[in-house]
């Protein structure tokens, strides 16, 4: 008997077939209409509160390491905390706000650790090229923020605090009537990260041997976020209109103790969604518009520098389903318009830039086959009158093989493109406004199976991909007329490769869950350099994540594991960080109180006090403790 079998014949008695009302959370991410995650073409993780709440997450940051496979690249507890994901940089995966792009464009990514837990609802992390659906910076998939939703008349308190100076408060307020609803939530965290660490490079007189044992200074932070959201539903017609503020305030740690230096991002979001039934069509209307700030500064070299940009964006799309024989379609077309303008001593006065795209996707079902085709048409023009042009082609395929829908081949295939940021195209001097979107292609493969009954549920998905990107922008040294400065041009050239394997179980008062991802992301730009074919910088080859918690009478108990693998830190492959592998537990306890429920949480991260870090000179926390109190209405 073969394998598999034995283990479904054996699992008999706790799963039954799976019904199709049990087949997994549902993702707009992934096909821009709903659908199960087991029905989507490729891989989606979905996280909900109660993860977020389960992982301990008080960031985006948090919650995707703890519960995801994106690799999250930190300088630091305090510091940056960007992503990558199947072997991609920061810049090259999306990252989406209640459906609207939020990296800042002058950067072309985003800090995940200025996101608070508390203004978050759930999480969507959907792999593989996303140009056909999203656009740009869709090249090793796509990160949806989802922010609360109004939930009738309620209210959250939650305080935290830690070592460190580690201290938080968070709170949200939700009420509504028929027609209408609003959610306001706040959060407030601050630290001052002052952990012992060990500087390597420097000499210690008194033992006459190198290393020195110190407190980290100038790396303290301070995080605010205000959020609100409206939202109506009258007459057949819907929408929100949506707020986030956010403003941090940190200091940048240096290694040698030579710091000082500090950094305040601010931004401003406002967003609103907008969806109405007119006759056989859904159309939905949405857009936002964006500010932010960065303003460094550094009192030894006396610099003290503000970047600025402003972004806004439109979108219009229309959806209808259609029956046709024994096809089932459900159709969406639509146009998007994007304008953005950066403000900052080292750019060119007239850096701005308008985009405009049309696409169009569907959901094509035909029996036991699920198609998603989709394309989309990008053009990014510069006011030098310099135009970036792509088209992005996809299909996704989720075949259900035998009558039982537990079991789902799912495969994808697509192209993804990057424009280059506000800094690629106009940095003095250097930058260029004629340079190429990088391109690339990727393709997958998997199966995933669902077996699920009226006391347990499993979940299993594997698969495989493999990726090309060429015309990657790469800054490079030179010696031009006027000076020596560093100039952007598209020589870059990846291969990437890889398998994705993750499992989660619930059985009673029991989950546990994991994944495993092997990812080989080599250089291919010149044969003749000493790099070619050498592991991309930072990029784990291994990323193996565990949890598992259980629940008695208000009692949970929570434990995860983290194994981050090497990581190079020279493009020639001549240095790396080691693999680490991290512990954390937690305990918490629930009692209904009056009108409301009462939770107090005990977390140790680092159990093994491990030592560390995840960027070579940025060391990470030593174990400590967490613990955090939540009062929130029944």
């Amino acid at each position: 008997m073969r394998p598999a079998a034995l283990f479904l014949l054996l699992a008999a008695p706790l799963w039954a077939q799976t019904a199709a009302d049990t087949l997994g959370e549902v993702t707009v991410t992934a096909a821009r209409t709903a659908v199960a995650t087991h029905d989507a073409p490729s891989r989606v993780t979905v996280l909900d509160a109660a993860d977020l709440e389960a992982a301990g997450a008080r960031s985006v940051a948090d919650a995707l390491e703890a519960r995801t496979g994106v690799f999250v690249k930190r300088y630091g507890p305090g510091g940056l905390a960007s992503l990558s994901l199947r072997g991609t940089g920061a810049s090259q995966t999306l990252v989406l706000l209640d459906g609207h792009r939020i990296a800042d464009p002058q950067l072309g990514q985003l800090d995940l650790g200025l996101l608070p837990a508390g203004v978050v609802d759930g999480l969507e992390v959907a792999h593989g090229a996303a140009s056909a659906l999203h656009g740009t910076d869709g090249v090793g998939g796509v990160v949806h923020v989802k922010t609360p939703r109004p939930r009738g008349r309620s209210a959250r308190l939650g305080l935290r605090t830690g070592a460190w100076g580690e201290r938080g408060a968070s709170v949200l307020v939700s009420d509504g009537e028929p027609g209408w609803s609003a959610v306001v939530a706040l959060d407030h965290d601050e630290s001052t990260g002052d952990y012992l660490y060990t500087d390597s490079t420097r000499f210690d007189a008194e033992t006459r041997t190198l290393g020195v044992t110190a407190p980290r200074t100038g790396a303290d932070v301070r995080r605010d976020a205000l959020f609100g959201k409206l939202g109506y539903d009258r007459g057949g017609a819907r929408g929100t209109v949506g707020v986030l503020a956010t403003d941090a305030d940190r200091g940048l740690f240096s290694f040698s103790g030579s710091g000082g230096a500090r950094q305040r991002d601010r931004a401003l979001r406002v967003w609103t969604d907008h969806a109405l039934e007119a006759g056989w069509w859904r159309l939905r209307l949405g857009g936002l518009g964006q500010i932010s700030s960065l303003r460094y500064q550094n009192a030894a070299i006396r610099l003290d520098d503000t970047g600025r940009t402003h972004a806004g964006s439109l979108r219009l799309e229309a959806a209808r389903a259609l029956e046709v024989g024994p096809l089932l379609a459900d159709v969406t077309v639509g146009g998007e318009g994007r304008a953005g303008r950066a403000e900052h001593p080292s750019l060119a006065s007239d850096a701005t830039e308008t985009a405009q795209a049309a696409f169009a996707s569907a959901v094509l079902e035909v029996g036991r086959v699920t198609a998603f085709p989709a394309v989309r048409y990008d053009r990014v023009a510069a006011p030098t009158g310099d135009a970036l042009e792509a088209v992005s082609p996809s299909l996704g395929l989720n075949v259900q093989p035998t009558r039982w829908s537990g079991l789902r081949v799912k495969a994808s295939a697509g192209r993804a493109f990057r424009t280059p940021t506000f800094n690629d195209r106009f940095w003095m001097p250097g930058g260029d406004p004629a340079l190429r979107p990088e391109r690339g292609w990727t393709a997958d493969a998997g199966v995933s199976l669902i077996v699920a009954g009226p006391r347990a549920r499993l979940d299993l998905e594997g698969g495989a991909f493999a990726s090309a990107l060429r015309d990657q922008i790469v800054w490079r040294p030179g010696r031009f007329d006027d000076g020596f400065y560093w100039a952007p041009v598209n020589v870059g050239e990846t291969r990437t490769r890889g398998l994705e394997a993750s499992a989660r179980v619930r059985w009673g008062v029991v989950e546990a869950g994991g994944l495993a991802t092997w990812t080989d992301a080599t250089d291919r730009t010149d044969p003749e350099s000493s790099a070619f074919g050498q592991p991309l910088l930072y990029v784990p080859d291994r990323l193996v994540r565990a949890d598992l918690s259980l629940e008695v009478a208000g009692l949970r108990l929570d434990a995860g594991l983290e194994h981050t693998g090497r990581r190079a830190t020279a493009s020639d492959g001549s240095s790396s960080l080691p693999p680490v592998t991290v512990l954390e537990g937690g305990l918490s306890a629930s009692r209904t109180l009056g009108p409301g429920r009462a939770t107090l949480a005990l977390r140790v991260e680092n159990l093994l006090d491990a030592r560390y870090a995840l960027v070579r000179q940025y060391p990470m926390p030593p174990r400590h403790l967490r613990v955090r109190l939540t009062l929130a209405s029944l």
